[in-house]
């Protein structure tokens, strides 16, 4: 007979997995660091950097990250589409607030921030359908993750 396995931190479905936890800990963080050490992150003006690359940028993030998983296509065309619009809020710094084009550390920050909000997009996608897809198998617990068994009835693992 084989051992149980148990749900590793990488789990798929774990709402506490580290592709939900390490992308809420980056967007925290940057978001922290714009109000505490503006310097790390801002470039021209909190103004510029909270439409821009807040609102803009991970309002288009979290909806491409969420147009990706509806379509049941994998992670790494959400990761393609986030860099894409890493250069895209690195653009729009420039032309509209007079920005360096070419800042790599304010590209990385953006693209960054923008992937983590792309990635909790997905997550929160995906969650939903495996939910409502396949409810004979799995539940949703919490907004990004899923479990198997039906909600009432708690897990059973096997021996």
């Amino acid at each position: 007979m084989s051992e149980p396995t148990r749900p590793s931190l990488i789990a798929q479905g774990s709402p506490t997995s580290l592709a939900v936890v390490l992308p809420a800990v980056v967007a925290a963080a940057i978001l922290l660091a714009s109000i505490f050490a503006p310097v790390l992150v801002v470039e021209a003006s909190r103004a510029d950097f909270y439409l821009v690359t807040v609102f803009l940028g991970g309002g288009a993030a979290w909806l491409s990250g969420r147009a990706v998983a509806s379509t049941w296509r994998g992670y790494r065309q959400a990761v393609i589409y986030a860099l894409l619009l890493g250069c895209a809020v690195r653009f729009f710094h420039f032309a509209l607030f007079e920005g360096t084009l070419f800042s790599l550390p304010h590209f990385i920050t953006d693209t960054a921030f923008v992937l983590a909000i792309s990635t909790l997009g997905f997550r929160a996608e995906r969650a939903k359908q495996m939910a409502t897809r396949y409810g004979w198998l799995y539940h949703q617990s919490g907004p990004f993750g899923w479990q198997r068994g039906a909600p009432d009835t708690p897990r059973k693992d096997v021996a």
